[in-house]
């Protein structure tokens, strides 16, 4: 039985219901909801209003969450937990969610049904200013893509337990592995795979008992069939979700082969949740994108797709940053970004924002950079050192001076984000209108020998492909 967020402290659910698998046992929801409750409890006695909440276990971030919303208190969400990200948004919250907010003993609470149009939430993600996107959204908000999800895939899940290659944090994740879970009363994984080995067998583990659903990503979906046999994962997922970019039309071939489906793939974005669904099946057409119930979509007049969602405030009508085409029957089909945002591994990541902060070394005058195109989209940095930047360079060397430089980032970007490619021009190239083309910048990066980026791994031996 779904239970609407907002109410589900409130309505409960049978005393043994399992919530989520700790690794070793389905932890019930007697034991889960006493947490949740006692912490809101304690929630509700304390001023603050905002609350960081960065636990980076999703069992634990769910009763914080939860926890949260009942007290009426504003959960603020960041992208990761790096010190560089939570120093930049010091300013954001009152307190943080974790041992202080245990402190002292839990009274009394019979938790309510609250209004989930008054309950609100904080999420962040990457701006084109330099500093992470505030980007508020009611509870309401997500209520309405949680049923919208439920309704189009609910009776494929039946009751699979949820296991995942992504992070809660996000968006994505957050609907998917909490939220979603939790009001449609399926149990999720606390263990978030990285290695297809876990992945395997927290699939077997799980889906032996109840059957299983995946939630992942195109960077680790596309990496997996090099890496394991995809027959190998028994009980096959009943449903594989991906979502944070397009999954490569090759992976969902091979998906498709060794399992008979290909991945439902989620296009949206953290400002307005899930938009539209596909499956790359049936030929030509499998690359087209079908629009979530209750979702409108048209282009806009510069190319970029337009909608009016349930999911957005107010139904407000939005523009996306990806260009579109509009198909007959009301699909459409993706033609790229229109502005500096890019996606590596997933990950959004503002180019201007990591120019910013390259320029805030003492060694750079200057920095440009550029999403390179290859077997996996990695950022190229273009950069123009000053004088002590200079000095460094002829006496330490390029992928010396390289490396320093990803450690100044590392503070503010997680590992993957990082640049791999580095050149250190005496000028940039702009043109004679003082515009920086972005075939000119990529062209810096055209030489096979780069000896400034620093030496690949050695890559894994593929097991049992077939």
């Amino acid at each position: 039985m779904s239970i609407a967020i907002h109410a589900l402290l409130a309505t409960g659910r049978a005393g043994g219901h399992p919530v989520y698998h700790d690794g070793e046992r389905f932890v019930p929801w007697r034991e889960f909801a006493a947490l949740a409750a006692a912490r809101a409890g304690r929630l509700a006695r304390r001023p603050e209003r905002r609350w960081l909440l960065a636990s980076e276990a999703p069992q634990d971030f769910a009763a914080w969450l939860l926890a949260l919303l009942q007290a009426g208190k504003t959960p603020v969400i960041p992208p990761n937990a790096l010190p560089g990200t939570l120093e930049r948004l010091a300013g954001c919250y009152d307190a943080i969610a974790g041992a202080d907010a245990e402190a002292g003993d839990a009274p009394p609470f019979a938790a309510a049904a609250f209004d989930a149009r008054a309950a609100h939430l904080e999420l962040f993600t990457s701006g084109s200013a330099g500093e992470p996107k505030r980007v508020p959204k009611t509870l309401a908000q997500f209520e309405a893509e949680v049923a919208a999800q439920e309704a189009r895939w609910g009776a494929q899940l039946g009751d699979a337990a949820i296991v995942s290659t992504s992070p809660h944090q996000h968006i994505y994740g957050l609907l998917f592995r909490l939220f979603w879970p939790l009001s449609a009363g399926r149990p999720f994984d606390a263990m978030t795979c990285a290695q297809p080995d876990a992945l395997a067998d927290r699939l077997a583990r799980l889906g032996v008992a109840r059957g299983c659903a995946l939630v992942s990503s195109p960077a680790q979906l596309s990496r997996l069939p090099e890496l394991i046999a995809l027959g190998s994962l028994r009980p096959a997922p009943r449903l594989i979700f991906s979502s944070g970019g397009p999954l490569p039309a090759a992976a969902a071939a091979e998906f498709h082969r060794q399992l008979g489906s290909a991945p439902t793939e989620i296009y949206g974005s953290t400002e307005t949740g899930g938009v539209a669904w596909r499956r790359q099946e049936g030929g030509a057409a499998g690359d087209a994108w079908t629009p979530l119930p209750g979702i409108c979509v048209s282009a806009a007049p510069d190319g970029a797709l337009a909608l009016r969602s349930p999911f957005v405030a107010d139904g407000a009508p939005w523009r996306m940053d990806d260009a579109v085409e509009m198909l007959a029957d009301g699909r459409f089909r993706l033609r790229g970004r229109l502005d500096r945002t890019v996606k590596i591994e997933d990950k959004r990541l503002s180019l201007a924002d990591l120019e910013a902060r390259l320029g805030e070394h003492a060694w750079v005058a200057a920095a440009a950079a550029v999403a390179l195109a290859g077997r996996r989209q990695s950022v190229g940095v273009a950069l123009v050192l000053n004088a002590r930047g200079r000095e460094q360079l002829a006496a330490r060397g390029r992928a010396a001076v390289a490396q320093q430089l990803r450690r100044h980032l590392a503070a503010f970007y997680e590992k993957v984000l990082l640049p791999r490619r580095w050149r250190f021009p005496e000028r940039l190239p702009f043109d004679q209108r003082g515009k920086l083309p972005q075939a000119a910048l990529a062209a810096l990066f055209a030489a096979a020998n780069d000896e400034s980026a620093p030496a690949p791994r050695a890559r894994r031996k593929p097991r049992g492909r077939p």
